[in-house]
């Protein structure tokens, strides 16, 4: 069995409704990470589980070529649906897996994952692969729910009752740890807030949703 069937089954089903959020277009934390990441025109980047590419397609009006990685084939048909209405012609869709990129070493001058990674099974294999597809002196961009420490165990057994696709959110320090054992340097971050209804936080597809 695959470990990722229930969030491939979850994603499939979803696609369209993702597709049309709002928030995952259009929310404040995309602009943060494309003001951090200091794109250039001459960059080749990889979204990273791209789901229905809004953070591949910001990146491609900016850099030269993105690849948008994901599994779910529904998801990667809204991507490719996304950049023609943008008439952008640098976006490759591919279906893979985050912690199994199906690239060689050193293709990517950038790589970004945003909104997903606490649905990785596996988040230091992701770091590594993801450095391994790294330049030197490459950058990665991960945005993503936390917590402190102290409870980001409860945050995750909260979120495991409402999605049944969710795996492990990890805290400031734990993404910390991970990125700089994968090999990575000099790490930043911005903590970003937002508040939002119950109903909101329970139905995470709905057009407007924060999820």
């Amino acid at each position: 069995m695959d470990e990722y069937d229930k969030t491939k089954e979850f994603f499939s089903k979803n696609s369209q409704n993702y597709a049309k959020s709002q928030s995952h277009a259009k929310d404040d934390d995309l602009k943060i990470l494309m003001e951090m990441l200091s794109l250039r025109g001459d960059m080749i980047g990889l979204d990273a589980a791209t789901g229905s590419g809004f953070t591949a397609i910001e990146m491609a009006k900016s850099i030269s070529k993105v690849y948008a990685l994901d599994m779910v084939d529904n998801m990667l048909s809204e991507t490719a649906k996304l950049a023609k209405e943008n008439d952008l012609h640098n976006v490759i869709t591919v279906k893979g897996y985050v912690d199994s990129m199906p690239f060689e070493d050193k293709k990517f001058d950038v790589v970004t994952c945003r909104r997903a990674a606490h649905h990785f099974a596996d988040k230091d294999k992701f770091a590594s692969e993801a450095f391994r597809v790294l330049r030197a002196n490459g950058r990665i961009g991960i945005d993503d729910m936390t917590v402190p420490d102290s409870i980001i165990n409860d945050l995750n057994n909260l979120e495991r009752i409402r999605d049944h696709s969710h795996m492990h959110a990890a805290s400031v320090e734990g993404w910390r740890h991970i990125l700089s054992h994968a090999g990575f340097g000099d790490i930043k971050y911005r903590v970003y807030s937002r508040r939002m209804t119950f109903e909101e936080w329970l139905y995470p597809v709905k057009e407007d949703s924060p999820e």
